[in-house]
């Protein structure tokens, strides 16, 4: 194993992974709380950051793939380990910010907002409209399962989610992260910009 390579992967999917878990945090925030509160325009704003969210990690391996010489190519392994470190400590910072808007800010906000709105007549009759009576009924017992749930958990039952997520996408952005690092040269000549970087 080049160990130059491994020290380099893990200190950037260090670098990378905080990056990635403020954006999952900001996106859990601003969502959470234009639903919570009623705030369309952070309810937009959440929207775009679930975009950001999806293709930021590929972003991130290209960035991560830039820093190789040109023409080199990542090993698989090491690809897929920096970007499963990188989701990893996205998912444990956007983990602890979890847990301190549930301790300290939501205090069960939520999870009264989504039984209220579960519980309301317009609600219960557009399900019985589409015919999922049954899966409202379902959806009440999650909620109330949720209530009795204590911050901790719910950041556990969140940070579950995330790492299964994260197993989805490590595959394709390790991919991305595998391919070959082409030399970025030819368009800063063609922009007639300074290049730092080594071709």
């Amino acid at each position: 194993m080049d160990f130059e390579l491994y020290k380099t992967s893990r200190d950037f999917s260090l670098e990378y992974g905080t990056v990635l878990g403020i954006i999952w945090f900001i996106t859990f925030f601003t969502v959470l709380n234009g639903m919570v509160g009623g705030n369309v325009l952070l309810m937009l704003f959440g929207m775009g950051f679930m975009g950001v969210c999806v293709l930021m990690p590929f972003y991130l391996a290209w960035r991560y793939k830039q820093h190789m010489k040109a023409g080199e190519r990542v090993p698989m392994s090491i690809a897929w380990l920096f970007t499963a470190l990188m989701f990893f400590y996205a998912a444990v910072l956007a983990g602890v910010g979890e847990y301190l808007y549930f301790q300290y800010i939501d205090k069960g906000r939520a999870v009264e907002y989504f039984t209220q709105f579960l519980s309301s007549p317009e609600t219960e009759a557009q399900y019985k409209m589409i015919g999922a009576t049954g899966l409202l009924e379902q959806s009440k017992a999650a909620l109330a399962e949720l209530a009795t749930l204590s911050p901790l958990d719910l950041t556990l039952n969140l940070f579950a989610n995330n790492l299964f997520i994260s197993l989805l996408l490590s595959i394709p952005v390790a991919i991305v992260a595998h391919h070959k690092s082409r030399s970025i040269k030819p368009i800063f000549d063609a922009l007639n910009l300074p290049n730092d970087k080594q071709s």
